[in-house]
């Protein structure tokens, strides 16, 4: 049975309430890791324990203790079609997609909980926290995770 958007959202609600540090360097194979996060090593972290497959890192294929999950890592998993890219507005509606900003002064990187709120690893004041979606153009992607299922 294949792992679902909602397995990915227990997953990462896990770790509500942890601290935040930009640039974190996070022990993916730590099953029990207990922070802090930056935003592209949680969403990382938690599609890895869900899934076993990496995703979001300069190199998908490194050795464990050598992965750097980033949001531009992310990105081009997007752009090479490792992930699916679905529409902002579609990934909004949907429990467990992840939405991904990567502009000029702002990259952030976010799992979607379906009701304008997310589970994201936010800044050093908020730490890992329930947010809001906002405004859907202030994402440039919705991206799905292959061999989750996020139902119909």
């Amino acid at each position: 049975m294949n792992p679902t958007g909602q397995d990915l959202l227990k997953q990462a609600e896990e770790s509500i309430g942890d601290e935040y540090v930009y640039g974190a360097n996070v022990d993916i194979s730590d099953p029990n890791w207990p922070g802090p996060w930056d935003c592209a090593e949680k969403i990382t972290y938690d599609v890895y324990w869900v899934t076993k497959r990496i995703f979001g890192c300069i190199d998908n294929n490194a050795a464990m203790e050598d992965l750097e999950p980033y949001t531009g890592g992310w990105r081009q998993d997007v752009k090479r079609g490792a992930v699916k890219q679905i529409t902002v507005a579609k990934a909004a509606k949907t429990p467990g997609a992840i939405l991904l900003r990567y502009r000029q002064g702002g990259k952030h990187i976010v799992f979607v909980v379906g009701n304008g709120t997310t589970i994201e690893a936010k800044s050093e004041h908020y730490g890992v926290c329930r947010g809001k979606v906002g405004n859907l153009a202030s994402w440039d992607y919705g991206i799905l995770i292959p061999g989750v299922d996020y139902g119909s």
